[in-house]
Order: structure tokens, then C-alpha cells, then sequence
């Protein structure tokens, strides 16, 4: 009776531990990856203010609106302007599962560099119609639609740059693969490339054998392969100046990796690793005054922006 049970319950239990290796848990991964949870505006407003990240962002002079990014998707967006009339523009891309408030942390550092702001909910994320992300790829395409919206609403003349934290930074140098008319990028803690990345934290977990799984109902459920969301490639023959800036103790994105973006810039590079900073906390760590001092030193460096008396 044993001998019968046995070969009944050891076929079902190999068939099971298959099931959820190769199907389950790569289709729950993935579908993880591309529908991000997401914290609500005020959920991120009390992290930031929680945090210490808040800064004057509620003393700045707002306004709302929206751009309709690629396919017509809608991002919801909000221009912080600058304590006094400036030309300077800088819109700021936030990280995976935050929001337009995420960005805030960085709102004090260029407004003391007289720089409007314009911080944004990235795809699926914020109060945008819920969507597919696929974490700087096709977000880096709505973010080409919101320059171009820039320069039709403010103006030709302006100086505008990028900023982006994280999934951010990749959605800005992502940008740079159709070649925007934008001055600068201050990338924070980006990767090279989305499949690295995760095959980087899947060998940490000793699951690196499940990530091509993982690709493949990405590819087959969401519609994108993750090696797509390639930074490192979309910057090559790019010649804006980029700063890159990355937490020393980074364990989620490593910082070897802003190393390796910096190499593949054809443009001018600089990097700053930021002692004891963890993944996108190098503004925390170092203050709001000397993150903007790191910005103005490559700012005027590559003559974007006059040095303050």
C-alpha cells in the first residue's frame, strides 16, 4: 500500500516543485517587476516628511498639469518654480514603486540654484492610469514627450536638464537614445542594465537560474524583454554631460555600476560615491546644501550655468 501511495505522491510532488520553479514563481516575479504596488501621494508625502526629505517644498509656488507621453499615456506632472524668475528648468525622475513626491528631495537642491522643477509620476506609478512599467524604457520615451512639452510651454531658450533617482536615473539616460535637446543629466544611483541588475540580486539569492524564466514571461505576459532597459546603451555616442552619483554602500543597485555608465559616455563624465550612503540616499546623507554644491561644481564646471558669487 506504501509502495502505491509513494509512486502517486512522489510523481505529484516532483510535477508540483516543477510548477513552481518554472511557471509560478517566474510569473509572479515578473509580473512584480512590471506592476509596481506603489505608494499613493500621501503615503510618499509622509515617508519624505518622515525621512527629513520634505525640505520647503510646501513654501515653493506650484502649478499642475498634464503631457500625454508615448501612445498617448498620460503622465501627471507639476512645475515647482524657482524662488526668483529663472530660465533654468531641470524635470526630475523618482524611483520604482514612488511617485512625483519622491522626487521632492531634490526640489531644495536646485531651487537654491534657481532652477524650476518639474516632477512627475513616471508610468504605473503615482496617480497615472495603471500600466505596464518596464523601469526606463519606455518610460525614457514619455520622458522625451515631456521635454518636448517643456520646451513648447516655456520656451526655446531655456536651460534645461535631467535628474533621476534609480529607476529614474535609468529613464533619463534611456532618454538620451533619441538624442534630446537637454543641457545636462544627474543620474543617482542607476543601473547599466535591467537583466544585470536582477541577474546580479538573483545570484545573491542563489536563484540566478530562474531569471530566464523570469525574462521570458516578461516578455510573453508584459510585452518586454527586460535586457530592453538598457541605460549603458542608450548613452553610447551621447554627448551630454553626466554626473553620476552613487551611495558607497548601495546594495541594491552596485555602485561599479555608475562606473561602467561613466565609461561608456562618449560626453563628459564625473563621479561622486557618497561614503555610507545606501541605495538612493546619498541627498540624506550629505544634506540638502552640499548634494546642490556637487551639482553646482559639475554645472559650472561644463559652463551650463554661471558659478554663484
Amino acid at each position: 500500500m506504501m509502495r502505491r501511495l509513494l509512486k502517486i505522491i512522489i510523481p505529484l510532488a516532483i510535477a508540483f516543485v516543477l510548477t513552481l520553479f518554472l511557471v509560478i514563481l517566474p510569473i509572479s516575479t515578473a509580473y512584480s517587476i512590471c506592476h509596481p504596488k506603489g505608494l499613493s501621494l500621501s503615503e510618499e508625502e509622509a515617508w519624505e516628511k518622515e525621512n527629513g526629505l520634505w525640505g520647503n517644498f510646501d513654501s515653493y509656488e506650484k502649478e499642475s498639469y498634464e503631457v500625454k507621453g508615448k501612445d498617448g499615456y498620460v503622465l501627471h506632472c507639476t512645475l515647482v518654480k524657482s524662488p526668483v524668475e529663472s530660465d533654468r528648468f531641470v524635470i526630475i525622475s523618482h524611483g520604482f514603486n514612488s511617485n512625483r513626491y519622491g522626487a521632492v528631495k531634490y526640489v531644495d537642491a536646485y531651487a537654491s540654484l534657481n532652477f524650476n522643477c518639474i516632477i512627475y509620476d513616471l508610468r504605473g506609478h503615482g496617480e497615472n492610469q495603471k500600466t505596464v512599467c518596464t523601469i526606463g524604457n519606455y518610460e525614457g520615451e514619455d520622458l522625451n514627450f515631456l521635454i518636448k512639452d517643456t520646451y513648447e510651454r516655456y520656451g526655446n531658450d531655456i536651460i534645461l536638464g535631467l535628474h533621476g533617482e534609480s529607476m529614474g536615473a535609468s529613464t533619463s539616460l534611456s532618454s538620451l537614445v533619441k538624442r534630446p535637446d537637454v543641457k545636462f543629466v544627474i543620474s543617482d544611483c542607476s543601473f547599466t542594465n535591467l537583466y544585470d541588475l536582477m541577474k546580479n540580486g538573483a545570484d545573491k539569492n542563489h536563484q540566478g537560474f530562474m531569471l530566464p524564466l523570469v525574462n521570458m514571461w516578461c516578455s510573453l505576459i508584459n510585452g518586454f524583454d527586460m535586457k530592453d532597459t538598457s541605460p549603458v546603451d542608450s548613452i553610447d555616442k551621447s554627448t551630454v554631460p553626466i554626473c553620476f552619483i552613487h551611495g558607497e554602500a548601495d546594495d541594491l543597485i552596485p555602485p561599479e555600476m555608475s562606473e561602467k555608465l561613466a565609461k561608456a559616455c562618449d560626453g563628459a563624465s564625473y563621479i561622486h560615491f557618497v561614503p555610507e550612503a545606501g541605495h538612493a540616499q546619498s541627498v540624506k546623507v550629505l544634506g540638502s546644501r552640499s548634494y546642490s554644491m556637487i551639482i553646482l561644481g559639475f554645472l559650472t564646471n561644463e559652463e551650463i550655468i554661471e558659478p554663484q558669487n
